[in-house]
């Protein structure tokens, strides 16, 4: 969906906010596949329809009688009147099928719809989890902050420095799973809203 090929990345994913979700531009491939059986069972319907009208047929022939030396032009039509069967039964199966195709139908847009409303579920949850992982890199920073000044003055151990670095990389990491999470829910939506990620409505 992009003009020009794509050589670099200017920004990080991880940083881009998502883009503002809108409803579907195209429906989702299992919506359209059951769309297509329910079309394709409804001509069936009109097909059985046609079989049950008569089938008239005609024909023309030339005929040549030798005795009298005279040649007969010849007409015929055939109709067969359907009394007894009206193919009542192939058109009963068909009207059958198309109310399946129906339910398949409804079915799969139901499913879609969850999926898309468990996408923006996730998006706007990891989004939450991003602001979170923020405040506590934030707080880990200004813990390490002040156990480096507090060692300086011999006042904590190393020891302790040391665990306020662990717990601020480990806040780091969580602050980048989270940033990882929210980018795969912003594509996953994306996905199901027919647009690119982190482009909104472009």
């Amino acid at each position: 969906m992009l003009t020009v090929p794509v050589t670099g990345i200017d920004a990080s994913l991880l940083d881009q906010t998502p883009g503002a979700a809108r409803e579907a531009a195209t429906a989702a491939p299992t919506v359209r596949l059951a769309e297509a059986g329910r079309d394709a069972a409804e001509r069936r319907i009109a097909v059985e329809r046609i079989r049950a009208r008569p089938d008239v047929n005609a024909s023309v022939g030339l005929r040549r009688y030798e005795a009298e030396d005279a040649t007969a032009l010849t007409f015929g039509i055939s109709m067969p009147l359907p009394l007894f069967d009206r193919n009542r039964g192939n058109i009963d199966a068909a009207q059958a099928e198309f109310r399946a195709a129906e339910a398949r139908l409804m079915g799969a847009r139901q499913e879609a719809q969850a999926d898309r409303a468990a996408a923006r579920a996730r998006l706007a949850a990891s989004s939450s989890r991003v602001g979170a992982a923020d405040a506590g890199v934030a707080s880990a920073e200004e813990a390490y902050r002040l156990s480096r000044i507090g060692f300086e003055a011999g006042r904590i151990s190393q020891l302790e420095l040391r665990v306020t670095r662990a717990g601020l990389i480990n806040a780091r990491t969580s602050a980048v799973d989270a940033r990882l999470a929210r980018v795969r829910a912003e594509i996953d939506l994306a996905r199901q809203d027919g647009r690119a990620p982190f482009q909104g409505d472009q």
